[in-house]
C-alpha cells in the first residue's frame, strides 16, 4: 500500500494556488460538507476550536473520501501534541505564533524519525495505515507538510531566517493575532500591519517557499492571490452558518 499524495504540498511546491476553508465546528459531519465543496484544503482547528485528537481523526476520516488535503493546526508547537496528531495521521500541521527559527528548527524536529529528528517510533498507527505503507518511517517526511504562523513583530522581524529552516513549507500569516499584536486589533489592512503583512510574503519567495493567509473577505483573498500568497484560505464553516443563517432571517424581516 502506498501513502495518497499531499496534493496541497505539490500544488504550493508548483507555486500553484489553493483555495482552502477553516474547520472550527469540531464535527466530522460539517467537515464532510465543507469537504465537497471542491476546496483545495481543509483546516481543521485544535488552536482556537473544541476540538481534540478523536474529533480530527473523524474529519480526517471524511475528508480522506474527497480530494482534497487534511491539515491541522495545533494549539501549540508541544513536541508530545506533534507526535501523537501526527501518528493520528495528520501530515499538514498548522504551528501558531512561531517567532524564530530556532523555534522553527524544533518543529521540524519534532516531525522527523531520528537520526534527523526525535519524532517517536511506532510500528504501526493510523499515519502508516496501521503498519501497512512499506517503508513509511523512513519516506515519512515526502508526504508531510509544515505551514508556520507568522503572528507578531518578533515573527516578521525573523521571517527571513525562518523561512530559510529547512522543512519549513509555507509561511503563513495570522492577520487577526498579527493586527492584534501590532496595536490595530480587527483591522488588519491598517498601513503597517499590511507592510509587515508584505514583508512575511517578502520572505516566503526569497527561500523559495510559500506564503499563505486566512483572508474570509473576497476583496482580501483576491488581492493576496494577486500578490503571489498560494495557500489561501477563504472562509469557516462557523463563519459560513452564522452569517447564511442571518442573512436568512433578516431577510424576512419587515
Amino acid at each position: 500500500m502506498k501513502e495518497r499524495t499531499n496534493t496541497l504540498k505539490a500544488a504550493l511546491q508548483q507555486g500553484r494556488p489553493s483555495i482552502g476553508l477553516w474547520c472550527s465546528l469540531a464535527s466530522a459531519l460539517t467537515t464532510e460538507i465543507m469537504a465537497g465543496s471542491g476546496a483545495g484544503w481543509l483546516l481543521i482547528d485544535g488552536e482556537h476550536s473544541p476540538n481534540d485528537l478523536r474529533s480530527v481523526i473523524a474529519q480526517l476520516q471524511v475528508i480522506a473520501a474527497f480530494p482534497c488535503e487534511g491539515a491541522v493546526r495545533l494549539p501549540s508547537d508541544d513536541s508530545v501534541l506533534i507526535k501523537q496528531f501526527m501518528d493520528a495521521g495528520a501530515r499538514s500541521l498548522m504551528i501558531p505564533n512561531v517567532k524564530t527559527a530556532e523555534q522553527a528548527r524544533a518543529i521540524v524536529s519534532a516531525m522527523s524519525y531520528a537520526p534527523e529528528g526525535v519524532r517517536g517510533f511506532s510500528v504501526g498507527h493510523r499515519a502508516n495505515q496501521f503498519g501497512r505503507i512499506a517503508d513509511y518511517h523512513r519516506n515519512a517526511r515526502a508526504n508531510q507538510l509544515l505551514a508556520v504562523q507568522i503572528e507578531c513583530e518578533t515573527g516578521v522581524a525573523n521571517a527571513r531566517e525562518i523561512a530559510a529552516v529547512e522543512g519549513v513549507d509555507v509561511l503563513f500569516v495570522g492577520p487577526g493575532d498579527m493586527s492584534t499584536n501590532m496595536n490595530a486589533m480587527g483591522n488588519p489592512n491598517a498601513g503597517h500591519v499590511q507592510q509587515a503583512i508584505a514583508a512575511v510574503h517578502e520572505a516566503a519567495v526569497a527561500a523559495g517557499k510559500a506564503s499563505g493567509i486566512l483572508a474570509p473577505v473576497k476583496a482580501d483573498a483576491d488581492r493576496y492571490l494577486r500578490d503571489g500568497f498560494t495557500m489561501v484560505a477563504v472562509g469557516a464553516d462557523l463563519g459560513l452558518l452564522a452569517r447564511g443563517s442571518d442573512n436568512l432571517v433578516a431577510s424576512f424581516s419587515a
